[in-house]
């Protein structure tokens, strides 16, 4: 059956919602992670939020252009599919280093699905609707921020650090899956 517009507007604000869960969970786990990674500078614990905004501010200067050359989907699925494979890399990183560096590809990575659903919604709606969507979905975008350190918080109360990473390959897969299965192209 096609996607209904509650269901669209659910997917588009999963889709963006993603990106604020990736910098805002991990914030109440960054002095665990500096502690068991050997970070001896307490700043220096902010890398991984620089370098994976780094890695999503380099990202969004091209997905557009790749995604109205080879399409959404194709696009948002690579995209999804390496946000989640460089959760799983910061999950298991051995060093600070490799955790930057996971940090900075899921950034990239994330880029993606931020890029694409407003494309998405463009290509779908246009005027007072579009309008309306981007509102609903911007509603969620805003509250996960508020959200996502206190779910950082919980997960760390009865898992160690690593789990928020596995938290955002899970949630980065239920996207993926989501998507593959309902979102049509819409180029």
């Amino acid at each position: 059956a096609p996607m209904g517009f509650v269901e669209f507007v659910g997917m588009v604000a999963g889709l963006m919602a993603l990106n604020a869960l990736a910098v805002d969970v991990m914030l109440p786990a960054l002095q665990e992670i500096g502690a068991a990674l050997d970070v001896a500078d307490e700043n220096d614990r902010q890398g991984v939020l620089s370098a994976y905004l780094l890695g999503f501010g380099a990202g969004q200067l091209y997905i557009g252009s790749v995604s109205d050359r080879f399409g959404r989907r194709s696009v948002l699925f690579w995209g999804l599919a390496l946000y989640a494979a460089a959760a799983v890399a910061c999950t298991v990183a051995p060093s600070f280093e490799a955790l930057l560096a996971a940090r900075a590809l899921q950034g990239v990575a994330s880029a993606a699905p931020r890029v694409i659903t407003t494309s998405v919604v463009r290509d779908c709606y246009d005027g007072r609707q579009m309008a309306r969507v981007m509102s609903l979905a911007m509603t969620v975008f805003i509250a996960v921020p508020v959200l996502a350190p206190s779910i950082g918080q919980a997960v760390i109360l009865f898992a160690p650090w690593r789990a928020i990473f596995a938290l955002l390959t899970f949630y980065g897969l239920l996207m993926l899956l989501w998507t593959a299965l309902r979102l049509p192209e819409t180029l």
